[in-house]
């Protein structure tokens, strides 16, 4: 089935949010496919079809799809395009989280990639929050 990529020519990209665009392609994404608005075997928009859509590089979208397929959310068949993955294939639920969710998700996935352990993690957070609390 070949999907309208209306719900993804909606989706408006706050490039003043501080977070980075590929994640709020990927979110955004994750979000439709969890929804139910892109169901299993729906036909994603080509990564250059998007890119264009969006006004953004061809390689912001090609990374947001990469990560989406590594988590299981979608597959590429060559020369056929991306698809939404099977819902079993997706694990933890992942359909399901929300945006804020994933953000976390990435958060703590780029911080263990960098080495960081739990422990790590959790205190980097109370202190960003801290920090928060300070500034007011």
């Amino acid at each position: 089935m070949v999907v309208d990529a209306k719900p993804l020519g909606h989706f408006e990209l706050d490039h003043d949010s501080g977070v980075p665009v590929w994640i709020q392609v990927k979110n955004r994404i994750a979000y439709l496919i969890g929804s139910g608005e892109f169901t299993e075997g729906d036909r994603l928009p080509t990564v250059r079809k998007l890119a264009v859509d969006l006004d953004i590089s061809y390689n912001t979208v090609n990374r947001s799809y990469m990560d989406l397929e590594r988590e299981g959310y979608i597959s590429t068949r060559k020369g056929r395009g991306t698809f939404v993955a099977a819902r079993n294939a997706v694990g933890c639920n992942r359909a399901t989280d929300s945006p804020i969710e994933l953000v976390v998700d990435d958060m703590i996935r780029t911080c263990s990639q960098a080495g960081l352990g739990e422990q790590d993690i959790i205190a980097l957070v109370e202190q960003r929050l801290d920090r928060r609390r300070y500034m007011g």
